[in-house]
């Protein structure tokens, strides 16, 4: 009985040994995976995070909320609580031995491990993504590192020229009687015309859902964002309408595994190029217009001629007609509105989020498409 009670302990202290460095070991392949970006793109976002996107997009469209927020939610309440009850615990453990070294590396201890095992579950559920190769290559593009002033400031007269005549093809009652709806249902089968010129743009089972708790949007600064632990595309429907087309294109474009906002951008950017739908068109013109102008005019701060600066705003507000500029307004007001609720902290953790996950412009990289729709329009 004592010998099969010693190989019992000897046994469950090996599983905890195994249990305590697998973490590690994984992580540490993780780090060299990453390193051979084609591999990830063949083995993980074109094959396991595909079959596993699949999966959980099927499991929660059965329901009709979003349970990704609420799943968000309970994380958020199990770490609190988990919190206190350590706090409670080293507390006690303090009270019992006075050793303030042991319960610290007690601390350092656990906590390394919690951070190792949420790397390990980030990657594998979805963090992997973004260590793909470019999608560059399937799409046969030359991408420039680099575009000057020349090409932007034709890219925005070119974009202005767009957003007057497709403008004039859109009626402003089609506009009112818009619905989120009809939007998700557009944006589901304009991914699906794309299949025959690349393939690999298929999305099988798209799971769109209707933010619940928009307003806390306007904290923490999100219109829609992708929840990998659901597979759902959570998008705001309080923000104005024709903001909705493009954004809808750009979650679905994480649902297919481009992580990096650019090239998210990039594909909401090929769809609306590509479509029939004058609105879902428009709504990327306005997108791109708004990079391109911001991108001209930083250009023009560089040279420090700010009379050169405002001749270029009055121009480009002359050459837009009355009824672009009056959506852009109340695409504007409505930001504006809300710009004072937004959490600073909220946009600094979400700028080091996208340069620790190889996006080293951080928040600035949204603006990064310009080079891909500069080469996708010179092709």
């Amino acid at each position: 009985m004592a010998n099969s009670t010693k190989y019992l302990l000897k046994l469950t202290s090996l599983v905890k040994f195994i249990g305590y460095w697998v973490w590690y070991i994984l992580a540490l392949v993780i780090l060299i995976i990453t390193q051979f970006p084609d591999w990830v793109s063949k083995y993980y976002s074109n094959g396991f995070f595909k079959w596993l996107g699949l999966c959980l997009r099927k499991l929660t469209s059965f329901f009709p909320n979003a349970i990704g927020e609420f799943v968000y939610l309970f994380i958020i309440i199990m770490l609190i609580i988990n919190i206190i009850r350590s706090l409670f615990k080293y507390k006690h453990q303090y009270k019992q031995n006075r050793n303030y070294k042991l319960i610290l590396k007690s601390i350092f201890k656990k906590g390394l491990k919690y951070l190792v095992q949420l790397y390990v579950l980030f990657m594998l559920i979805w963090g992997l993504n973004y260590q793909q190769s470019s999608p560059a290559k399937p799409f046969g593009l030359e991408v420039k590192e680099t575009y000057n002033d020349v090409a932007i400031e034709q890219l925005t007269l070119d974009l202005i020229e767009e957003l007057n005549a497709t403008r004039t093809q859109i009626a402003d009652s089609s506009i009112e009687k818009l619905t989120i709806k009809q939007i998700f249902t557009t944006a589901i089968k304009e991914y699906a015309q794309m299949e025959p010129a690349y393939p690999f743009l298929k999305l099988q089972q798209p799971n769109l859902k209707l933010s619940r708790f928009p307003a806390i949007g306007d904290y923490i600064g999100f219109m829609a964002y992708y929840q990998p632990l659901t597979g759902e595309a959570i998008i705001r429907g309080d923000v104005p309408v024709l903001t909705l087309p493009f954004t809808t294109c750009h979650e679905m474009a994480h649902q297919l595994g481009y992580a990096s906002e650019m090239e998210a951008n990039f594909i909401a950017f090929v769809v609306g190029s590509e479509t029939h739908e004058p609105i879902f068109k428009y709504s990327m013109l306005l997108q791109l217009f708004t990079y391109a102008q911001s991108a001209e005019l930083t250009f023009i701060a560089k040279t420090g001629n700010f009379e050169n600066w405002k001749k270029v705003v009055a121009r480009n507000k002359n050459l837009l007609s009355p009824a672009v500029l009056a959506d852009r307004k109340k695409i504007k007001l409505f930001f504006l509105e809300r710009q004072d609720l937004l959490i600073p902290a909220s946009t600094t953790m979400y700028n080091q989020f996208l340069q620790w996950n190889k996006q080293a412009n951080g928040i600035e990289s949204y603006n990064d498409v310009l080079l891909w729709a500069l080469a996708y329009r010179a092709k």
